[in-house]
């Protein structure tokens, strides 16, 4: 005698390679009867501890017996615990328990199949949060979800368009040298989910989060606004805080991508002039602002069919009074955002899957301030240093030659072309570009 949960969390009686569910319970004895697919009502009558079967009836013909039921249920079981309880993607579940099952190699082939058990065990992933509703409107987020771990509060902001929570300790050495990373990272890190990606969006957002820093007794005036080329981004930012920088790599990204859209690509991966051209055009970035246009002008003066496209390309896209003071990084303290896509590979990774509901990136972003507050907590009691918590960081390396390499050009040690050769070394790979968009395929 066995007594399983079932579908309905329910317990079945496994008996004689049978599953029988609870029909009525008497005074002295309970019935179990066959499932009703069978075309079988065969009972089965057992003592109310369910330990001692007191009596039985013949089964159907068509009842026939399967001596896995029981190894069948129990695995089922166990997915559906384990797709409730854990985070990882319900593929990897089953992954894990196929390989377990094959401990055993004569019940290994009863395993259920991932096609069987797939719906059961989503739905049971489902049950950890609350139903999204029909509309946006109706969204009411529970109390549990808008706090921290610690029981601070964490959703700050909410008027049905935006939801938005950052911490709530802005202040002394955090603004000190505040700088802004709009795509959802900065020193005091607020999050921001939102329907919509247009200028009106950006300005309430920008406006919403200069109001309530200032609720908190600071005036928020960043250093230094580093974000992506987004078209309705940089007009928002440019209306709510002055020295927007873009950042490099992202500009290095879409000059690249014209490289493949003008079929330079075999070129610049197998002949060392060509990419030796085109990394130097994407140097000039790092030359002071009215140096660039005759800097261009010189090193473009012999390139033709290709190769001259890319430079008349650059020349209209990129070099317009207004375009060129975005991407201009001469001097600039960061010239990326790199460091930070590090933080957003390993959220990606953390998520274990591309299109995440409401209430499940809302619980990752409530575990990665858990996971930051101990950090924090950390360093500030003296049991760790900042050291011993520090990993190598190649962009700051790349940082440091570069800033070396311009104090030399300042002081007149290089020319300008030497200048352009150097920093080329360091301009991102074309190769890089294709490596992050199979990543983001994957």
């Amino acid at each position: 005698l066995h007594l399983v949960l079932n579908r309905q969390n329910n317990y079945n009686l496994v008996y004689e390679g049978r599953a029988h569910h609870l029909k009525h319970t008497n005074f002295d004895e309970k019935q179990w009867i066959s499932g009703v697919k069978s075309g079988c009502r065969g009972p089965v009558y057992t003592n109310l501890e369910v330990n001692t079967v007191l009596r039985t009836a013949p089964h159907a013909e068509t009842c026939t017996a399967d001596d896995c039921i029981l190894y069948k249920m129990e695995k089922r079981n166990t997915l559906k615990r384990h797709a409730g309880e854990e985070t990882k993607p319900v593929p990897q579940i089953y992954n894990e328990e196929c390989s377990n099952a094959s401990t055993s190699l004569e019940t290994a082939g009863q395993l259920p199949t991932f096609k069987s058990v797939k719906s059961a065990r989503y739905r049971s992933r489902a049950k950890r949060f609350p139903p999204l509703p029909a509309t946006r409107q109706q969204l009411e987020i529970p109390a549990h979800c808008r706090v921290t771990k610690s029981g601070r509060q964490f959703l700050m902001y909410n008027n049905r368009k935006i939801y938005g929570n950052w911490l709530d300790s802005l202040s002394g050495a955090w603004t000190e040298h505040l700088k802004l990373f709009p795509n959802g990272t900065s020193n005091c890190s607020p999050f921001i989910l939102t329907v919509r990606k247009d200028v009106i969006c950006y300005c309430e957002i920008f406006d919403t989060l200069i109001v309530k820093v200032a609720a908190l007794g600071v005036v928020l005036q960043p250093q230094t606004i580093i974000c992506d080329f987004e078209t309705a981004l940089i007009p928002a930012v440019q209306g709510s805080f002055p020295g927007v920088q873009d950042c490099y790599f992202h500009f290095c990204q879409v000059v690249l991508r014209k490289v493949a859209d003008l079929e330079l690509r075999t070129r610049y991966l197998h002949e060392a002039e060509i990419k030796k051209i085109i990394k130097m055009l994407l140097a000039t970035a790092f030359l002071p602002l009215d140096e660039v246009p005759d800097a261009v002008d010189l090193h473009g003066r012999d390139v033709t069919g290709s190769v001259a496209a890319l430079f008349e390309y650059f020349r209209e896209e990129w070099m317009t009074r207004n375009k060129m003071p975005l991407w201009n990084v001469y001097h600039a303290e960061i010239s990326t955002n790199n460091h930070l896509e590090v933080w957003h590979f390993i959220m990606n990774r953390k998520a274990g899957k591309c299109h995440l509901s409401f209430y499940e990136l809302l619980r990752l972003l409530i575990d990665e301030q858990g996971s930051t507050a101990t950090l924090i907590q950390q360093v500030t009691s003296g049991c760790v240093t900042v050291n011993d918590l520090r990993v190598k960081n190649k962009y700051e390396e790349v940082q440091l030659r570069i800033t070396a390499l311009t104090a030399e050009y300042d002081g007149g040690t290089h020319a300008i072309e030497q200048f352009l050769k150097a920093i080329a070394y360091d301009v991102p790979e074309l190769e890089s570009f294709a490596h992050r968009k199979l990543l983001g395929k994957l």
